[in-house]
């Protein structure tokens, strides 16, 4: 899950770089791709922390925003952003909510002496300053839309993939036998 959830921050990033190059279709046309990339996202990154054994205690924010990832992702599929506003508006309240998440969990890894805890801690405070950005500048400076959002998703992509790089190596064990697993379950009871 791991390799999964970094080609996931990889799409995102790539999606964004994509936004940027076509920042001058109509948002109509770009919708299907990014709702598409959020709810691929949000499904990759809370799969993998659901199957991650020995995950950390605290991660609850992780599936929070992959849940709220998923639930925006299926609102911009459905088409039910109007006007250029309310898509700012939209994808900045998606980068609040994932700087804020991002935050509380930066203070939890660094509760447990987790290497990563300042990226998490920048790209949170990053984030969370793009969503506030957007909010009070309607205009948005003049940038064009598809600017912003390529770079919300720039930015939510290397989210996911510090997150991805960060979840702890699991060996594979497929090529054990029934035998070889049963003793290192029993070995990793004790």
């Amino acid at each position: 899950m791991r390799v999964l959830t970094i080609i996931s921050g990889v799409m995102l990033i790539l999606t964004g770089l994509w936004c940027i190059a076509n920042q001058g279709v109509a948002f109509a046309a770009l919708a299907f791709v990014l709702g598409t990339a959020m709810v691929i996202n949000g499904a990759v990154v809370a799969a993998a922390l659901i199957k991650t054994k020995k995950r950390p205690d605290g991660l609850g924010w992780v599936l929070s925003d992959a849940l709220v990832g998923i639930i925006l992702g299926c609102i911009v599929l459905s088409n039910q952003l109007a006007t250029d506003l309310m898509i700012l508006m939209f994808f900045g309240m998606w980068m609040l909510f994932s700087g804020c998440s991002r935050l509380v969990g930066a203070l939890t890894l660094k509760k447990q002496e987790n290497k990563s805890w300042s990226w998490t801690m920048g790209l949170g405070l990053i984030c969370t300053l793009s969503g506030i950005y957007s909010f009070f500048n309607f205009n948005a400076g003049g940038i064009a839309l598809g600017i912003l959002i390529g770079i919300f998703f720039l930015m939510q992509g290397t989210n996911v993939l510090i997150f991805g790089i960060s979840l702890p190596h699991v060996k594979r064990r497929h090529h054990l036998t029934y035998r070889e697993r049963d003793k290192e379950a029993r070995q990793e009871k004790r």
